[in-house]
């Protein structure tokens, strides 16, 4: 079964799309979260995988930046597994309200524990820390 995102969601993915310059990798799959996510006992959840994803992302980049032998390396390898751990974690609740194909899925695509299923989750990461920008900045656009 296929999740049609809602226009809610269409519109935001458009409003993304302008913010990231086209940049969004997993855009389909963002929206499936997003709407996932607009349950209010998942909306929590959604946020808080927003704002470590642009964490993660960030530090992963600092990793690959300064690589192994660098300075701190091992304190942000430290820090990156353990909200690497509570994304999944928040990944896994958000499903709990998808169909079986779209869990499934999700699953093999985003949190299998390969090379392949890590670059990926980096790039819905990525996506997702796009929307926690895109909160920051509409949130100050409204003080």
């Amino acid at each position: 079964m296929l999740m049609t995102p809602s226009s809610s969601t269409v519109s935001l993915l458009a409003a993304l799309d302008t913010a990231s310059r086209g940049q969004l990798k997993r855009r389909d799959d963002l929206g499936i979260l997003l709407d996932l996510g607009a349950s209010p006992d998942q909306s929590a959840a959604l946020v808080d995988l927003a704002f470590r994803s642009k964490f993660l992302t960030r530090t992963f980049g600092i990793m690959q930046r300064i690589g192994r032998e660098g300075n701190g390396y091992d304190r942000l390898e430290s820090e990156f597994a353990v909200n690497m751990e509570v994304a999944r974690g928040h990944l896994r609740s958000l499903l709990s309200g998808a169909p079986d194909t779209v869990r499934d899925r999700f699953s093999s695509s985003y949190l299998a524990l390969t090379p392949g299923g890590l670059s990926n989750l980096m790039a819905l990461l990525g996506d997702l820390a796009w929307y926690k920008n895109w909160l920051l900045d509409s949130k100050q656009a409204r003080a």
